[in-house]
């Protein structure tokens, strides 16, 4: 796998059962997290293709699920490096610099870079959105989304443009840029991700600021969603932001530690892989939690059910329909999603006159009359 002789100082030659069950546990937590950003993102995939059967309008126009899209292929990259742990597991060494060693470190930073700064982008937006009441053009939303994809890939690539291509070696229980690199290290990872931690609570904390000044009287609100819909929009965000601080922050410190020579132990790290490699699968379930408070503008809701020929005739005849005031009960409201909708009309009858009236003639009687209906859609949001 290697065309370098392995040595003692870039890889770990005998692993003793306390390497090899941590990498154990790192691997099923990246496992975890590949099953459940895949199947995520082909469900949403999915809806993208066939957005015709389910809404009004594509869902890939919908702004906050293409970032959470981004945020999950991002997870998932990073969950594909932490595979390799099973790889190192099974022939019970480490060896750097390798072949497998630079794919696994190029995976792991090319996932956590890309990951940061859609969690700060998602923050970006979703204030954006709360003070202005709007969304980018689609076309500048697509080249912001370019813009980061192609950042994260300078950022990744660079070092071994600069380093070459074995700068990966063994750092710890997985591979990362060597030690002696210690500036690339720092403004190649950590320098983003610490901003992105910081910057993405400060952003929010802007937000919430602006919603709390409008909830004053005399205030005008800018945006048409209600405070309510904007509140739980923004908390739903923030979860992802926390998320991501709380899965990278410790592996970011114990690095950090490590460049100050102050070396943690291998238990710190397992530890705290563990936790990094997690941030699919705990990304994917906030999703599940939070997706109907992330929708709350901009998804369109399911397509209305069409009448048939005969049913928009009798109605045009009629009349006299009307819609009854249960008609609004569970129907779509402002986050875009229905339930059950009662939709009545009025039986009207026309008698012919009395036979005291007009003994000698025969009028006929008329009766218009249209059944109820009962539409019953399902909540089938993505």
């Amino acid at each position: 796998m290697s065309s370098y002789e392995a040595s003692p100082e870039d890889s770990l030659l005998h692993m003793d059962n306390a390497t090899f069950n941590g990498l154990l546990a790192i691997g099923c937590l990246a496992t975890l997290s590949f099953i459940f950003t895949s199947g995520l993102l082909g469900f949403i995939s999915w809806r993208m293709v066939t957005w015709q059967k389910f809404y009004t309008s594509s869902i890939g126009h919908n702004q906050s699920i293409v970032l959470i899209y981004q945020l999950l292929l991002a997870d998932f990259l990073q969950s594909l490096g932490f595979l390799i742990s099973f790889y190192w597991a099974s022939a019970r060494e480490i060896v750097g610099p390798s072949d497998a060693c630079f794919v696994q470190g190029w995976l792991i930073q090319l996932g956590d870079v890309s990951s940061a700064f859609f969690v700060l982008a998602i923050a970006l937006h979703t204030v954006y959105q709360v003070a202005f009441s709007k969304s980018l053009s689609h076309r500048g939303f697509l080249a912001a989304v370019s813009s980061v994809w192609g950042l994260a890939l300078l950022l990744t690539s660079l070092a071994p443009i600069i380093g070459g291509r074995y700068i990966f070696e063994r750092a710890g229980v997985w591979c990362w840029i060597k030690s002696d690199h210690e500036s690339l290290r720092l403004l190649l990872h950590y320098l983003w991700i610490f901003i992105i931690e910081f910057g993405s609570i400060a952003v929010y904390t802007v937000g919430f600021v602006y919603l709390y000044q409008a909830k004053k009287p005399g205030t005008q609100f800018r945006s048409d969603a209600s405070l309510e819909s904007l509140n739980k929009a923004s908390r739903a965000m923030l979860a992802y932001a926390i998320a991501y601080t709380v899965m990278t922050l410790p592996l970011a410190a114990g690095r950090m530690a490590s460049m100050s020579h102050r070396q943690p132990p291998d238990s710190y790290f397992f530890f705290a892989g563990c936790l990094f490699t997690s941030s699919g699968w705990v990304d994917t379930v906030l999703y599940a939690i939070t997706r109907r408070s992330l929708l709350f503008k901009e998804m369109p809701g399911p397509r209305p059910a069409r009448l048939s020929l005969s049913d928009q005739l009798g109605t045009r005849r009629s009349g006299f329909t009307r819609q009854n005031s249960t008609d609004n009960i569970l129907d779509e409201d402002a986050s875009g999603f229905s339930g059950i909708k009662l939709e009545t009309t009025v039986k009207v009858d026309v008698e012919s006159p009395t036979s005291s009236m007009a003994p000698n003639h025969d009028y006929p009687s008329h009766n218009y009359s249209v059944s109820a209906k009962r539409h019953t859609i399902r909540d089938e949001m993505v």
